[in-house]
């Protein structure tokens, strides 16, 4: 595995990571910068903290339809 490491080009700040939870009933399509994501009810995803900076996911957080774990 010494060999693997060696090839990462990027590790995370673990304080820069998020857990999104999906606590509605709904299923979510959410158009990151990256891509869509789909993020189903009841289910969660990691991420970076820096996606609460996109307006549709503050809008959802601020809704309580995600709520966020650091």
């Amino acid at each position: 595995m010494k060999g693997r490491r060696d090839k990462l080009t990027w590790t995370h700040d673990k304080r820069e990571v998020v857990t999104l939870s999906n606590t509605s009933k709904r299923n979510f399509i959410l158009e990151l910068p990256t891509g869509r994501c789909r993020l189903d009810a009841g289910r969660r995803m990691q991420t970076m903290a820096s996606l609460l900076e996109q307006p549709a996911i503050r809008k959802l957080v601020d809704q309580g339809d995600l709520t966020v774990d650091r």
